[in-house]
């Protein structure tokens, strides 16, 4: 079962300057979807300081560019389902991690973050954490 990459886990491999480090002892595919992407690259936007603007892009142009997964219409359908749930049961959840969410469930397959963003998707899919 592929194993998709939240955020969180590109925000940490770009603060410890290693993709790798932070995958360690992960056998399965993996693969960023592309909502992962695209909410880590929000971040490297900011008029924060060039020098780490500069590291972030760096590591997507290196090591998560290539790791991107398109999101596609199944993707779509699980995320309209998703956020019908969620609002039937008075909840919310951002747009990009609803995003990310969707596209692990439609696919059916793990997803590794760092923080209990999906805390509460953990009956309908499996979350490991770093």
């Amino acid at each position: 079962m592929p194993v998709a990459i939240d955020t969180s886990i590109l925000i940490a491999a770009e603060k410890a300057g290693d993709l790798e480090a932070v995958l360690s002892g992960i056998e399965e595919e993996i693969y960023v979807p592309a909502h992962a992407a695209a909410e880590f690259l929000v971040g490297t936007h900011p008029p924060v300081r060039e020098d780490l603007r500069r590291r972030a892009q760096r590591l997507y142009a290196i090591h998560i560019r290539s790791m991107v997964d398109s999101f596609d219409e199944s993707d779509a359908a699980q995320l309209a389902a998703l956020n019908a749930d969620l609002r039937r049961t008075g909840q919310t959840m951002k747009f990009f991690d609803a995003a990310i969410a969707a596209t692990v469930l439609a696919r059916g397959d793990k997803l590794l973050a760092c923080d209990g963003d999906y805390d509460r998707l953990a009956e309908r899919m499996v979350v490991l954490k770093v």
